[in-house]
């Protein structure tokens, strides 16, 4: 067929309003073939889409970006049109076929040429780098498989795809289903062609390129394989293991088995997120995926093992049942979350991932805490509203919502709600309406009333609880309800539909569950003897504000309550001190009073919440008596040593550690710092003779107080080490050096060549959370902001959101002012919650600073 000449439109530039495709055309199945020139950077492809013409059209609308197109066709019964236009809206990345005719109702297919770059921005069909060589890779989520393909790239939108890709003799390829067929295909070449998907969206589909090599194993009669650049398939027997477990759980607790034949998890280079769950072919970053099983730290296997059991969730939740529009994101994203625990407390219950959910709870409510925050459904309709989605409150608040939910109904009612509702919508698209009517039929509770309290509504409550008790014995709880914010905003009267599950510390039996609607209401018990906490387990999606009796009586009693209540007092608490409703030194008490020994995560909650105070209260004249406090404070929790004692578990290592990283760095104990220095030339002169974990702590600790010499061997350890998780171990510690010059180094390093894109935005963002480098940081952002936009478009939210760290009303004129002038583009959220984070921390310390002051022992 000959190339075809038509005009071609490019429509000027346009507010990005109304970016969603017209339902006149639905496509139902693609055949596409793509043929990679990794020398090149470029690659050229054909398609055919089937579709259903809903209505007479004279134009068939699609999306495209970046794509030359050419030789189009589309037939229509025994008719073949031919375009007479192609126009591009570049704005809301949309190309349109005019025919200068009716195209009447029914199936057609239009067949489409195009040719493309691979891109470097880790986007689209883009270039993945190793020095030995280049691959072909995609990341199509939210909006880029319009960057790969011609395509109606909206979720709904899902259809089934024939993939064929044509590659260089001597390289494989992969894609979301099984091989079906390689043939040669020229000189030099092969057609390595896979089996029909079932329906998907756009964006879940996968094609890779290049000489991977895999491990292989399976469960179920599921195949399984991890896959990686050459060398290093051995470090993905781990993965496997943890693979095989979470397809093996999930299979049972969905009551649906796998659904997509086969799964392969493969390990990029370059990789922007953590991973993406394309349907059957899930991608990785190679430090989520890759490890060294003999020498990780539990920390590391703990993490790269929920990574994959969230990506595997999402095979059912986002894949087989797919959002309708993006404001649902949830769906997919909170979902998952909250599933990934599930496989990992019945793989290795010694992690203690149930404890870990409490402190994801608390974290949701911090960020949602915040005037910024928003509602867990948001309107988005562009590409930057459309990934500023991908959020704190898209995953973890609504995972805790969901855990609050699962508490409130019980565990196997829940799950069997999950399961209608994965049977009713499988291979189709769902909205929130639809989960919620499933639940609530379900599960025969008001679960719709409860879930669009929390979906629709913004931000958190907080109830205000107080109690009394009758001379029968009874006790009455009252509570009143406002929206959680610093205690110097103006109240906001929002009510929710919360369900009240309560547990007194030390008794055996539970509470019953009450629901809460109104802005003020009250509930009886049959018991009044021991104090009340009203978030049993740690699963209430709220913050108490108990009455002085409620409060005093659980901070004497917190030795009885269970782990996870302990967890979450104390984490209410600070809440409440962080948005000043409370003193901190009612904390500062708490925290020496909470029980030693105690679980790993309450200590590393405690720990973080010093730390905070230490960046935000701190200065020289009240240094001195803070380090002191801290090294009282947290000497209880763990032994302080660097050497292992006997006898200590996983996590007591773990907990041993995060009590050494705290003294050496907020409490600057000499003893410490000494024998991090010590274990740190120990861990780079023979890393197997140190606990990976421990190894962490003591570098970290090094660099803070580290000269050039240590900055050097930090940098050629980096650049010769074996596996990407010990390269990262090395990367992470250019930002904490505090030497002028060394951090100028690191900046030189942060915005070189030497550094992956993929690792720009979380290295550029530590910088700003080095106390000595924090101004430099926003320098070298302000002056690399072009290349920043370029490398990092959709990742740029992390530096914008970075601001948040400094204090003063003076810097937060600046970074208005450079803003006002320079785009935040995808990270304008986050440069809003930055700019509040500032507001925040200044009141803070004019709240606070006298308490904090005198709970230490420092007078004016």
């Amino acid at each position: 067929m000959r190339r075809l000449l038509v005009a071609v439109i490019f429509l000027a530039a346009l507010p990005l309003a109304a970016a969603r495709l017209p339902k006149s055309v639905i496509p139902d199945h693609y055949a596409i073939s793509i043929t990679p020139d990794l020398a090149a950077a470029k690659f050229s492809g054909q398609e055919t889409i089937d579709v259903d013409i809903k209505e007479p059209v004279d134009t068939i609308t699609f999306n495209s970006v970046g794509l030359e197109l050419h030789d189009v066709v589309v037939a229509s019964g025994s008719k073949l049109l031919t375009p007479t236009e192609i126009t591009f809206d570049v704005p809301n990345e949309m190309a349109s076929l005019k025919f200068g005719q009716t195209v009447p109702p029914g199936k057609a297919s239009m067949r489409i040429s195009f040719n493309g770059a691979l891109s470097e921005q880790l986007r689209g069909l883009y270039l993945s780098k190793t020095p030995r060589r280049n691959y072909a890779v995609t990341q199509f989520e939210a909006t880029d498989a319009r960057r790969a393909f011609p395509s109606f790239d909206e979720p709904a939108m899902k259809a089934t795809f024939d993939i064929t890709l044509v590659v260089d003799d001597g390289d494989t390829a992969i894609s979301n289903g099984p091989i079906a067929s390689d043939t040669p295909a020229g000189t030099g070449k092969h057609a390595i062609r896979f089996r029909t998907t079932t329906k998907l969206s756009t964006y879940l589909v996968a094609m890779l390129v290049g000489d991977f090599q895999c491990v292989t194993g399976g469960v179920d009669d599921i195949p399984i394989r991890v896959c990686s650049v050459p060398g290093m398939q051995d470090l993905g027997k781990f993965a496997l293991s943890a693979a095989e477990a979470a397809v093996s759980f999930y299979d049972k607790y969905y009551g649906i088995k796998y659904p997509f034949g086969k799964l392969d998890l493969i390990g990029i280079p370059d990789f922007e997120a953590g991973a993406m769950e394309n349907a059957g072919a899930i991608t990785f970053r190679e430090t989520a995926l890759l490890l060294d099983d003999k020498n990780a730290s539990i920390e590391r296997k703990r993490g790269v093992a929920s990574v994959i059991a969230h990506e595997i969730a999402h095979q059912w939740f986002g894949d087989l049942v797919t959002m309708k529009w993006w404001d649902d994101i949830w769906l997919n994203e909170g979902f998952a979350t909250f599933m990934a625990p599930k496989p990992l407390m019945a793989w290795h219950p010694e992690w203690r991932v149930d404890l870990d959910q409490v402190g994801g709870t608390l974290n949701a409510l911090s960020i949602d805490s915040t005037r910024t925050t928003r509602p867990i459904r948001q309107k988005a309709e562009t590409r930057n509203e459309i990934n500023a989605l991908f959020d704190g409150i898209a995953y973890g608040k609504t995972a805790a919502v969901l855990r609050m939910e699962e508490a409130w109904v019980g565990e196997e009612t829940f799950r069997d709600g999950i399961r209608a509702y994965l049977k009713k919508f499988s291979y189709g698209n769902a909205a929130a309406e639809d989960w919620w009517g499933t639940m609530t039929a379900s599960t025969k509770q008001p679960f719709d009333a409860v879930m669009k309290s929390f979906v629709d509504q913004t931000g958190a409550p907080l109830l205000h609880a107080s109690e009394s008790c009758g001379p029968d014995g009874t006790r009455t709880v009252t509570i009143s309800q406002e929206r959680m914010l610093t205690q110097l905003a103006t109240p906001v009267p929002q009510s929710w539909t919360i369900p009240v599950c309560g547990h007194e510390a030390g008794a055996a039996a539970a509470s019953p569950c009450r629901i809460i609607a109104k802005p003020a209401d009250a509930f009886t018990l049959a018991f009044c003897e021991r104090p009340l906490y009203l978030s049993r387990n740690g699963a209430g999606y709220f913050v108490t504000d108990y009455s002085p009796s409620m409060r005093g009586a659980l901070r004497g009693h917190v030795g009885e309550m269970p782990p996870s209540e302990q967890i979450s007092f104390q984490g209410n608490e600070w809440l409440l001190v962080r948005n000043m409703r409370e003193d901190v030194s009612d904390y500062l008490s708490l925290a020496r009073a909470l029980p030693r020994p105690a679980e790993r995560t309450l200590v590393s909650h405690v720990a973080g919440n010093l730390g905070y105070l230490d960046s935000t209260l701190t200065d020289d004249r009240n240094r001195a008596a803070w380090q002191a406090y801290v090294r009282d404070t947290m000497r209880g929790f763990a032994p302080v040593t660097w050497e292992a004692p006997d006898g200590e578990t996983p996590e007591q290592r773990i907990m041993r550690a995060t009590v050494l990283s705290i003294l050496g760095v907020q409490g600057a104990d000499p003893e410490v710092i000494a024998g991090a220095r010590r274990v740190a030339q120990q861990y780079m002169n023979d890393p197997s003779s140190v606990d990976a974990g421990i190894a962490d702590r003591a570098l970290t600790i090094a660099a803070i107080n580290g000269d050039e010499a240590l900055f050097d061997q930090v940098l050629a350890h980096m650049k010769s080490a074996p596996t990407p998780e010990v390269a990262a171990r090395y990367r992470q510690l250019i930002p904490r050096f505090r030497d002028p010059k060394l951090i100028a180094r690191a900046v030189d390093f942060i915005y070189s060549d030497q550094l992956r894109s993929q690792d720009l935005p979380n290295m550029a963002s530590e910088l700003f959370f080095n106390p000595a480098a924090k101004q430099i940081a926003w320098s070298a952002a302000q002056s690399h902001w072009e290349m920043l936009n370029k490398k990092i478009p959709t990742a740029i939210g992390a530096i914008t959101g970075s601001v948040g760290t400094f204090c003063d009303p003076a810097m937060k004129q600046e970074v208005q002012a450079f803003f006002a002038t320079h785009p935040a583009g995808s990270g304008e959220r986050s440069l809003r919650r930055g700019l509040e984070q500032i507001d925040s921390c200044i009141a803070f310390k004019s709240a606070q600073q006298a308490s904090f002051d005198s709970a230490i022992g420092v007078t004016k």
